[in-house]
């Protein structure tokens, strides 16, 4: 049994810049008290792993659930459901009562920062603030965000967060670029980041453009026009796929500023739009095919002039 003296912990401390009082309690936790914590849910919580919930259900039905304590319940300032949806949703699944480690009076902000090196991905993280389609304009910002560093991994779950809340038009984008995937066979990601591009760097013209890949027009019945070009360029991948489009295996390349992007077919697909479009801004209808680093790495200079990523928060964002 837990000594009522170290049952509660109550402190001050400073997150995110703001002071903040918690409490971090022991609390015993039944079905009904889990079914209420899970009814008030922050935003709109990532959709739920079965089949860790049945793993979850079957340790805590073999007392072999360790990690109650460990692995804190987190509650914010306003009484919502931060962390814990799958560990309470197997509580339901039992009729056991556990000792949970509850902390609660945490900002609504913070929740970004969970699941860091568990499971939580990055469309979780913009679900819950709403965002139309997370899964692809999580995508896109990753494309953005490896552009503009020059490098291949994925960016921190919160700097996404902020990226996509500095520039909400990345989720107009992808809305623009789904509807154009089906008729040109370009990944809805990679238009959508381009198309992103494009209005920020030529908002005067760049709409044209992605009109004629999408609904054709008088001037794509020239051959040599930069959007047919790129239209057959795009088909003839298509079909020498066997219908799998550009994704595909990787291939080596040097990322710019001495980084290490690893490119693969969507940076080659990326890499034939940018081309013909460039083509079609100068009014250029005769171009070769450059080699795809080269022009990924003036992509990634045009991504370093219209985007700034907003790094300056310390992960450890607890200053105790």
């Amino acid at each position: 049994m837990i000594r009522e003296e170290y049952k509660t912990l109550n402190w001050n401390t400073t997150i995110l810049g703001t002071l903040t009082y918690l409490t971090a309690t022991i609390e015993y936790i039944d079905k009904a008290k889990a079914t209420r914590l899970l009814s008030l849910p922050y935003g709109q919580q990532r959709s739920l792993t079965k089949s860790m919930v049945e793993r979850l259900t079957q340790a805590m039905n073999a007392d072999e659930f360790i990690d109650a304590i460990a692995n804190p319940i987190f509650i914010s300032n306003t009484g919502k459901l931060l962390d814990g949806q799958h560990r309470l949703t197997a509580l339901t699944h039992t009729n056991r009562t556990i000792p949970f480690l509850v902390v609660r009076g945490l900002p609504e902000e913070t929740f970004v920062y969970f699941d860091q090196n568990r499971p939580r991905a990055a469309k979780d993280t913009l679900k819950v603030r709403g965002v139309h389609n997370p899964q692809k304009v999580a995508a896109v910002t990753k494309l953005l965000y490896q552009l503009v560093e020059g490098v291949s991994r994925s960016p921190r779950n919160e700097v996404l967060d902020r990226m996509v809340e500095d520039y909400p038009a990345i989720e107009d984008a992808v809305s623009r670029a789904e509807s154009m995937t089906a008729a040109t066979h370009i990944i809805t990601s990679v238009g959508a980041t381009l198309h992103f591009l494009y209005s920020l760097e030529y908002p005067e013209i760049y709409s044209r453009f992605f009109e004629l890949l999408q609904y054709g027009g008088e001037e794509m019945k020239n051959s040599k026009h930069p959007a047919a070009r790129l239209v057959k360029k795009i088909n003839a991948q298509w079909n020498k796929s066997g219908g799998k489009g550009m994704t595909g295996d990787y291939w080596a390349a040097k990322g710019t500023a001495g980084g290490t992007i690893r490119y693969d077919n969507r940076w080659k697909a990326m890499s034939f739009i940018h081309q013909a479009f460039m083509a079609y801004v100068t009014g250029r209808h005769s171009f070769n095919w450059k080699e795809e680093q080269v022009v990924i790495d003036s992509i990634s200079q045009m991504c370093r002039r219209n985007i700034v990523i907003r790094n300056s928060y310390d992960p450890l964002w607890f200053e105790l």
